[in-house]
């Protein structure tokens, strides 16, 4: 019946849920839109050109939407492009209005005065631009309760159940066993943080369009990673490397407790540290074969991504100082020369050093250096944006030298715009991401870790104690269900061994971290599983060593402790 009423609820949301996901996936491209129209009208006042210009560099649904329009107009759906604009306008303002508003200014600057029109083309921009500000501000603020649910649902009521864990499994052992524990911590518990998690950030509106480094031709192909011998580059696959990681810790752990397997269950044997450091192993052995396997199939593509990201920050400075020098009346190919000496120490240099390289050396065209197939520049900055811009610059030089270089001052200034606004989203997020990165790399394990050792301490005095009162019922007149009392057994063994509780711990601890690390990710890069998965590999190198030594020293410094002064006291 539960499974009914949930599929039933699931199908009856799911409509509303896609065309919800699918309007915030294309409101990822929006700013990008608007930019490439008002680029288009600047340079010539035509609202089906600015379509067509906008629909062609951009991606993803909001492309297939603008195309459409166009298809629509062609077949006659519309009589003019102001026709289909307005139809546009209104679908989207329920859904987006400042993208609503921004499409309206640039339809009314064709009818404006050349100066006001000017003026309307940059106002339609700012209004995409604080539009997406008071957006990121309210999810921001929204973000507050979700990210409370998260820590009180991932970490406070499971740290006060495991607290009790080792009580109940031991006082109750007939109505709670380990199994119960292994389901809720390791299966229900997860299960749940991810489906809360994808719900909450179902609701983050896209800003800016993903990096794509898919066409770099410094990218390693998945699941590998290049080593560089001299000139040849040999691509490594992670997984024997991360198998192998896996087989050294777990073999020593796998070999002890086969020889010794009172250690690992419950029995009447004294359970040492050594027997739970060899547990420790095998959640290390898995925790950092995953992490091995996360962090070298991705740091080489996170080290493109962030090349690209830094490139399209300084892309802005340097199309203003080629817009300068071309609008001294220097033909393009000549001012990347004289550009170049001004941006010498970005990254983006590298872009003109390689276009300048193919008009001197295999005398290409400037379109030909940057767009060549096997040659052009543009290959080593697989950016959207910077593929989009130089495609829209290289259209536009073809019109003259003026509105090259005009272009590119409009276009830079835009850039900045588009700059400051990302900056102020991740401001906007940086006390709910600093929050959840403390959680993953410091609270986390810390508290996690202390759980087991006391836990730990707990079985060890339980030990003694019910050591102790299986020899007391033994030579006293007790009742026969004395030695079964609270779940003790009559030889004297805890239900209960700390090897497998910090086995369900362990693997809690590594669930938590990898959702911890898809949260972050979402909430501040979108849909980026590189980034993702590069950072769950490094969260989960630093929180699983922290979690195993908080463990091991505050167990072998209170335990031993504590046990001898039980066995004192019952002596």
């Amino acid at each position: 019946i539960m499974l009914g009423v949930g599929l039933s609820f699931y199908f009856l949301k799911y409509p509303s849920y896609a065309i919800k996901e699918y309007r915030i996936k294309a409101s990822s491209q929006v700013v990008l839109a608007v930019l490439y129209m008002v680029v288009s009208m600047r340079v010539v006042p035509n609202l089906e050109r600015a379509l067509q210009f906008a629909a062609t560099n951009v991606t993803g649904p909001l492309a297939w939407e603008m195309r459409k329009l166009l298809w629509d107009i062609e077949m006659g759906r519309y009589n003019s492009a102001n026709e289909a604009l307005t139809d546009y306008i209104a679908k989207w303002k329920p859904e987006n209005e400042e993208f609503a508003e921004a499409l309206r200014l640039i339809r009314d600057s064709l009818h404006q005065t050349p100066e006001r029109a000017e003026k309307t083309l940059d106002e339609a921009l700012d209004v995409i631009l604080e539009g997406t500000k008071t957006r990121m501000k309210h999810y921001a603020q929204d973000l507050r309760t979700p990210v409370m649910v998260i820590h009180m649902m991932g970490m406070v009521l499971p740290v006060l159940g495991s607290i009790m864990a080792p009580l109940a499994a031991i006082f109750l052992a007939d109505m709670v066993r380990i199994e119960y524990f292994f389901i809720g911590y390791d299966v229900i518990l997860p299960l749940a943080l991810v489906w809360f998690i994808n719900t909450t950030l179902k609701k983050r509106p896209m800003t800016f369009s993903q990096i794509d480094t898919s066409s770099h031709p410094d990218m390693p192909p998945k699941g590998c990673f290049f080593i560089k011998t001299g000139t040849k580059r040999i691509a490594v696959p992670v997984m024997p490397i991360s198998l192998l990681v896996v087989f050294i810790f777990t073999m020593p752990a796998i070999y002890y407790f086969s020889t010794n397997p009172d250690m690992f269950f419950p029995s009447q044997t004294q359970h040492s540290q050594f027997s739970l450091f060899m547990s420790f192993l095998i959640i290390l052995g898995i925790g950092y074969g995953l992490a091995s396997y996360f962090y070298l199939s991705n740091f080489q593509q996170m080290s493109l991504q962030s090349d690209v990201q830094s490139t399209e920050g300084e892309f802005e400075l340097a199309l203003f100082q080629l817009g300068n020098r071309i609008a001294s009346g220097v033909p393009p190919e000549l001012a990347l020369e004289s550009a170049i000496d001004d941006v010498k120490d970005l990254k983006i240099s590298g872009l003109f050093a390689i276009a300048i390289r193919n008009i001197r050396n295999l005398g290409m065209t400037f379109k030909e250096a940057i767009f060549d197939r096997k040659y052009g520049a543009i290959l080593y900055y697989p950016s959207k944006l910077i593929h989009n811009i130089m495609g829209m610059i290289v259209d536009i030089s073809e019109k003259g030298i003026k509105y090259a270089a005009e272009g590119m001052l409009t276009i830079s200034r835009y850039l900045r715009n588009i700059r400051e606004t990302q900056e102020y989203i991740r401001e906007l997020l940086s006390e709910t991401t600093s929050s959840m990165t403390f959680q993953a790399y410091m609270l986390t394990p810390m508290v996690t870790g202390l759980i087991v050792s006391m836990s730990d301490v707990i079985i060890k005095v339980l030990t003694v104690l019910s050591m102790r009162l299986a020899k007391v019922s033994a030579g006293a007149a007790l009742p026969m269900n004395a030695t079964g009392l609270f779940g003790f057994k009559a030889s004297g063994a805890v239900p209960l061994s700390a090897e497998i509780f910090q086995l369900v711990i362990g693997i809690y601890v590594i669930e938590v971290i990898i959702v911890l690390a898809m949260f972050l990710t979402k909430i501040s890069y979108g849909e980026n599983k590189v980034v993702q998965w590069y950072m769950a590999g490094k969260m989960l190198f630093a929180s699983l060593f922290m979690y195993t030594a908080i463990a091991m020293i505050a167990s072998a410094t209170f335990g031993g402790l504590i046990a001898k002064s039980v066995e004192s006291i019952t002596s």
